[in-house]
């Protein structure tokens, strides 16, 4: 009642909208702002003055935000008459951010900023990468897992720990290696070996000595007796223990005297052994030496003498009245399967064999090109054959055949290398049940030996069990997929810089596959040519294989143990004629085989020398007479760099300077057509892939 007659009083007196607004507003204020009762006013003076100061205060009191840290000062509760001034309850966070609207905007704003900078953006780039990554099935992982880390020194420093793992494994391997390698006639130096890698495991009964001595020691330190009696017992057994002990040390010199003497004995012998040692190497080497230049004499003596050129007319006769090594009785399946490796080549590349020996333990055939007017020099020929026997001594498993070939152009002139002649000649050589045909500078895996063997056995084993009969070798050629380490800096310019790279660095040729992978990631490792010659090797689809597709889907016969039989994956057809891959092939026949001592496959026509089409001719013939053709797995060959020969410029040059390139081309055309008359009645070749 009071307040609506103050308000009525108000108007009346005329103040107008500003007189009721104060004092409407200022009906709480007494309560709170003048305990004394007096009107806000009076407070502040009268006049004009007064006034403006009143309404300062009073906007002030009116804020939404009198304070930096208040929210607002005015609650209104369901009584009007128990209104008052108070700061509003707000929580810190609130009064500094959002107490007004342009804070409350300004914050917004930010918080925006950050979530879609920091949180928004980066989510939905890392949804968009891995879909991606998804989307592509049939693509390789390492090459979409790319995409999401675009630098190449992220994928390095992830790969940094697992290269260490690798060294370290590699490590292992080597000195598990060298404990098998150890010579174990000579026991000392075996026992060397293993206490230098396992020294605790070595001395391990000393070690228990020693502690059961020990507690022998405190066990009698504990045993003490205060009594005379057993003092001057004591006394006694000292003295009959001194006379002992000098006894003891009398038969302990003898005894450090009889162990020198056997130990010089011993050194005797050892030095015996490795004096007969040495002198049955050198033995060795001289007889080699001795059989290598009966050979080269007997080539001299007969070079007059015309010989049989083996070609695709003579191939029946050849294959009947062939001088091969293969055994007489054949081989027993899967048991005696075994691959031997024949390469040819000449003295300047001799030295690439080092490493194809510590990788390959198999019998190896080395076919030596030597011109005669190299060996007719005696000083030049002894320097050549102690290049060969020296290899030999590296390399036991090796039988090497030198091959004098008299040249009728110029002096120094290659274009005449007798590629496929030595080839032939190292097959003749052969005497286990598979071959693999392959070039100097191919440098083959670790376990390509063991991985061969293994398929051979698996598809002996399957023929068998889908037959029913006896164990054959399959009539099948085995791809053996071949890769190339690339070098820019510094450049292979020479033989001493191609050396080089494997004498600093003992991994720069990829020893397995995960090296191998590891070496195409980081761009050191192509498939072979394939910059130069894609249609050489294209056919193998090496990106797949590095993808391990290796095997083609279960099929529908099993095992002896039910489980469904896998088989290696198969070229189904060739993306072009000029595939020329590095194969293994069935050589000599089995027990079971009716053609004892008869190649199983035919040799290489000899009318190719030189450079070009040589291998690419055997392959045609291999694939007219039918001859399926698969994909190793897991195992490979690495083409190590080296100077370009001598008989590939002449290859290039040959439009100008003679007529090689020309003769190959016409010589192959005119071999194709011959082929396909011989041929004409078989059906199950290998075709060209269709466009």
């Amino acid at each position: 009642m009071i307040s609506k007659l103050s308000l009525r009083k108000t108007k009346s007196t005329g103040n107008g909208t500003a007189s009721s607004r104060s004092i409407s507003n200022g009906s709480a204020s007494p309560m709170y702002n003048n305990p004394t009762g007096s009107s806000p006013r009076k407070m502040y003076g009268g006049g004009p003055t007064g006034q403006s100061s009143y309404r300062q205060h009073n906007d002030h009191l009116q804020s939404p935000c009198n304070s930096f840290l208040l929210g607002g000062n005015f609650h209104a509760g369901k009584d009007k008459r128990r209104r008052a001034f108070h700061p509003r309850q707000r929580s810190l966070w609130h009064r500094v951010f959002f107490s007004t609207p342009g804070r409350a905007g300004a914050t917004t704003l930010i918080i925006l900023y950050l979530s879609w900078r920091y949180a928004i953006v980066p989510v939905t780039h890392s949804i968009y990468e891995w879909g991606r990554y998804l989307s592509h099935s049939d693509g390789d992982n390492l090459q979409h897992i790319g995409y999401i880390a675009d630098d190449k020194k992220v994928i390095s420093d992830i790969m940094k720990p697992i290269k260490k793992l690798k060294r370290n494994a590699k490590l292992l391997n080597d000195q598990i290696d060298t404990l098998r390698n150890v010579d174990t006639t000579n026991g000392k130096k075996r026992q060397d070996m293993i206490k230098k890698i396992v020294p605790k495991w070595f001395d391990r009964n000393k070690i228990v000595e020693k502690k059961k001595k020990v507690e022998q020691k405190s066990k009698a330190s504990k045993v003490t007796n205060n009594n005379k009696h057993d003092r001057a017992r004591k006394a006694t057994t000292e003295k009959q223990k001194n006379i002992g002990d000098t006894t003891k040390h009398k038969k302990a010199t003898n005894d450090i005297e009889d162990e020198q003497l056997k130990r010089l004995r011993m050194k005797k012998s050892e030095h015996y052994s490795i004096q007969t040692k040495t002198n049955t190497a050198t033995k060795t080497k001289q007889q080699k030496y001795h059989d290598i230049l009966l050979d080269i004499q007997k080539q001299l003596d007969n070079k007059s003498e015309s010989t049989h050129q083996r070609t695709l007319q003579t191939r029946r006769k050849d294959m009947k009245h062939t001088p091969n090594s293969c055994p007489k009785d054949g081989f027993t399946l899967p048991l005696d399967v075994s691959v031997s490796l024949v390469i040819q080549c000449s003295l300047d590349r001799i030295w690439l064999l080092s490493e194809t020996c510590s990788r390959w333990s198999d019998p190896i055939v080395l076919v030596v090109y030597l011109p005669s007017e190299t060996v007719i020099d005696p000083s030049e020929r002894s320097k050549s054959i102690e290049t060969i026997s020296k290899i030999m001594t590296e390399c036991p498993q090796m039988t090497v055949l030198p091959h004098v070939h008299g040249n009728e152009e110029k002096k120094g002139e290659t274009s005449t290398y007798p590629v496929n002649v030595m080839r032939n000649r190292g097959l003749d050589a052969v005497k286990t049940s598979h071959v693999l045909i392959m070039d100097v500078d191919l440098i083959p895996s670790a376990d390509l030996s063991h991985v061969v063997k293994d398929n051979i056995m698996d598809q002996i084993s399957t023929a068998r069990q889908i037959s029913g009969g006896e164990a054959e070798i399959p009539m099948n050629a085995i791809v053996v997929p071949a890769f190339e380490r690339k070098v820019t800096d510094p450049p292979c310019v020479d033989i001493e810089s191609c050396r080089r790279y494997m004498q600093e660095d003992s991994k720069f040729l990829p020893l397995l596959f995960n090296d191998l992978r590891e070496c195409i990631q980081e761009e050191d490792c192509i498939v072979f040519q394939e910059d130069m010659n894609w249609e050489g090797h294209h056919t193998t689809q090496s990106k797949k294989w590095l993808k391990k597709q290796w095997y083609e889907g279960p099929s529908k016969e099993e095992d002896e143990g039910g489980d469904k039989i896998r088989t290696i994956r198969q070229i189904k057809c060739f993306d072009s004629l000029r595939y020329e891959p590095y194969i293994v092939i069935p050589w000599c026949p089995s027990s079971q085989s009716t053609k004892h001592q008869q190649p199983l496959t035919p040799y290489y026509d000899e009318r190719f020398y030189g450079y070009g089409k040589n291998k690419i001719q055997h392959i045609s013939h291999l694939r007219f007479r039918g001859m399926p053709f698969f994909v190793l797995p897991q195992s490979f060959v690495v083409h190590h760099p080296h100077p370009e020969s001598s008989v590939k410029q002449v290859w290039n040059n040959s439009r100008q300077k003679n007529s090689l390139h020309r003769n190959m081309d016409q010589l192959y055309q005119g071999y194709i057509e011959e082929l396909a008359d011989e041929y004409s009645d078989v059906e199950n070749k290998v075709p060209q892939c269709s466009k």
